[in-house]
């Protein structure tokens, strides 16, 4: 009778290795099956998503990288389309409560940014604002019948933030319109319109307070709605032309009395960013400066190094927490939490923001 391990002996009575056996029940499949199967995979989703990337494409600065994509996807989506494959998709898409159709930046955490979903809110009966155009007037008491209308815009960055400010602000006191759109910004409005977009929200939801945060698609010509390139980027007018459009945005956000925190752009870790993104920031802070109701939050000095470089990580005394996503662009969960904090603490100090409406 065997005692202890049983163990197999080879030829010659050495013992064998039970680790030189292959794992019993599972197969090997050679690398390079692997990497036909993963290549045959990302064909497919590519096919498949053709429409949706071919829009990506179109949001992208003018150059070789956007001339070289829609000039491969153009002619996919065109066969696409006349084969059937493309209203298949979409078929499955609505299937599993998804809108392939839906607008720029589809939907932010899983919740719908459609404009249709944004609450109706009735003008005052007077026709009057609700409240009086002055500089750094306050902000309305809110109510739990009336809470306060927030409404977050601009870019994949803004989308983080309409996230993240539902879990910062109570909604009790507040309700967040989250309207961030991924691969928008002020450039090329016949991609989205801004302009168009911000009146629309006042219409219809007449937000209180709108927090802006967008630019990072920004770095390029900028485009009329019809796509006509009207100022080139690089060229003495194009900072006058994009100041003006974001004074524009501005007015319309708090023509109706409401309020406008316009969030900086933070530094990323991509160094030759930072001088455009320090002229748009510039920008912003100016029209903030020279419109009634409109503040600029920094996040450049806010998150960076104590040398004004990029770091990761933001030191609150002894505490250290990792606040940027790996792309050194946008933040993780942790960093849009304690920006949407700042943020309305902010708002307290600016616009007598009620402390009840967010959270310590």
């Amino acid at each position: 009778m065997a005692t202890g391990t049983d163990r197999r002996t080879e030829p010659g009575g050495a013992p064998e290795d039970p680790t030189d056996r292959p794992p019993e029940g599972r197969a090997g499949m050679p690398a390079g099956r692997v990497f036909i199967v993963t290549l045959i995979c990302l064909l497919v989703w590519g096919l498949l998503y053709a429409p949706e990337l071919k829009r990506s494409s179109e949001a992208q600065p003018d150059g070789l990288r956007r001339t070289v994509s829609l000039g491969v996807l153009t002619p996919v989506v065109w066969l696409e389309d006349r084969i059937g494959v493309t209203a298949s998709v979409n078929a499955a898409s609505r299937a599993l409560g998804r809108d392939p159709n839906a607008a720029v930046g589809g939907s932010v955490g899983g919740i719908p940014v459609d404009i249709d979903q944004l609450p109706t809110v009735s003008p005052e009966p007077s026709g009057q604002p609700a409240h009086p155009v002055l500089k750094d007037t306050p902000l309305r008491e809110p109510t739990g019948q009336d809470p306060l209308r927030i409404a977050v815009v601009g870019d994949s960055l803004a989308a983080g933030v309409g996230f993240f400010a539902e879990r910062v602000f109570r909604p009790y006191f507040v309700n967040v319109i989250k309207q961030g759109r991924i691969s928008t910004g002020l450039s090329r409005p016949d991609y989205f319109d801004w302009q168009a977009q911000m009146r629309y929200i006042v219409q219809r939801a007449r937000p209180d307070l709108t927090i802006v945060m967008l630019g990072e698609n920004d770095q390029q010509s900028l485009r009329s709605p019809n796509g006509q390139v009207d100022t080139a980027i690089g060229t003495p007018a194009f900072g006058p032309a994009y100041r003006a459009r974001v004074m524009q945005l501005a007015k319309t956000a708090t023509q109706d009395g409401g309020h406008v925190i316009w969030i900086g752009l933070p530094n990323s870790s991509d160094k030759r960013r930072w001088p455009f993104v320090g002229f748009e920031n510039s920008i912003y802070r100016s029209v903030a400066s020279q419109l009634p109701n409109v503040s600029y939050f920094d996040t450049w000095d806010t998150f960076a190094a104590k040398d004004g470089g990029y770091t990761a990580y933001y030191r609150n005394g002894n505490h250290v927490t990792l606040v940027r996503a790996d792309d050194g662009v946008h933040f993780n969960s942790d960093g849009y939490t304690i920006l949407m904090q700042q943020v309305a603490e902010f708002a307290t100090s600016a616009f007598r923001l009620d402390p009840r409406t967010y959270g310590s």
